[in-house]
């Protein structure tokens, strides 16, 4: 059995990844990163030995999964390893940028040159190495590590018997993660789970969620029975049958295309 070998994360400073993100460093940055298999060149950028800090955040050491010809083939993997290694980081802790730049630029530094080459798609650079989206809470859902970690985190069922079953579902597909991780609801584990739940089974049963009619059409009526119930007093079973007969009723209506309409019992 392998012994599990613990290590300290460490974390670029804010004021070092705000130098490496401003508008007059970007170009320089993403031309370092492309032309450097190694992260030497941080020490020459910052002038100093040691460019990062040691947190006192604890994690397993491990390797990520780069064995794929197709590198986004090894996200699920990857995802189930970031999230064993933290699997206890406090929510609060993760939405630090700092930690996840850290292990972006040093620890996972050749995974990242794997997974988001620069040479093979040059806009990786701003929301896959770096955070440059609209919103902190978008950041971390799209950026190279921190994605893989908030995937497994929102999707980890420890009731099933295979607990990463919904985060292998939400790889395939990542859009609707997305989409539900923008709403209200989804902060609420039961709601997310059972929608979730109800949209893998419905799939497997044969329906089609890929339809934007279905796909739209399911988030907004979660949404829109969390403003005309308390939701958090549904159990995530009862959750789980609304949502189901929901997507029967849209896709029954779109194939009779006739026009959506709550119905609730």
């Amino acid at each position: 059995m392998k012994e599990e070998v613990q290590m300290k994360i460490k974390i670029l400073s804010e004021e070092k990844l705000e130098t490496l993100s401003t508008k007059e460093n970007l170009g320089i940055v993403e031309k370092y990163v492309k032309d450097n298999a190694t992260n030497d060149w941080l020490k020459d950028i910052f002038k100093v030995d040691e460019p990062f800090t040691l947190s006192k955040v604890d994690m397993e050491d491990f390797e990520m999964d780069m064995s794929a010809e197709r590198p986004e083939d090894t996200d699920f993997e990857n995802a189930k390893r970031v999230f064993e290694a933290l699997k206890y980081l406090p929510e609060s802790t993760a939405c630090d940028t700092r930690l996840w730049a850290g292990l972006t630029f040093g620890k996972f530094y050749s995974y990242m040159q794997y997974r988001y080459n620069l040479s093979n798609n040059s806009k990786y650079f701003k929301n896959k190495w770096l955070f440059q989206g609209q919103s902190r809470k978008s950041d971390l859902f799209r950026q190279g590590v921190s994605m893989l970690w908030w995937y497994a985190y929102l999707t980890y069922d420890d009731s099933l018997e295979n607990p990463y079953e919904l985060t292998e579902f939400c790889f395939e597909h990542k859009d609707f993660l997305i989409s539900v991780y923008s709403r209200t609801f989804s902060g609420s584990k039961n709601v997310r789970l059972a929608l979730i739940q109800a949209l893998r089974d419905f799939e497997r049963d044969g329906g089609n969620i890929e339809k934007k009619e279905i796909y739209n059409g399911i988030v907004k009526f979660v949404s829109f029975l969390g403003g005309a119930y308390l939701i958090d007093t549904f159990s995530r079973e009862e959750i789980y049958e609304k949502t189901y007969e929901e997507l029967i009723r849209l896709e029954d209506s779109l194939n009779q295309t006739k026009p959506n309409r709550f119905t609730l019992s």
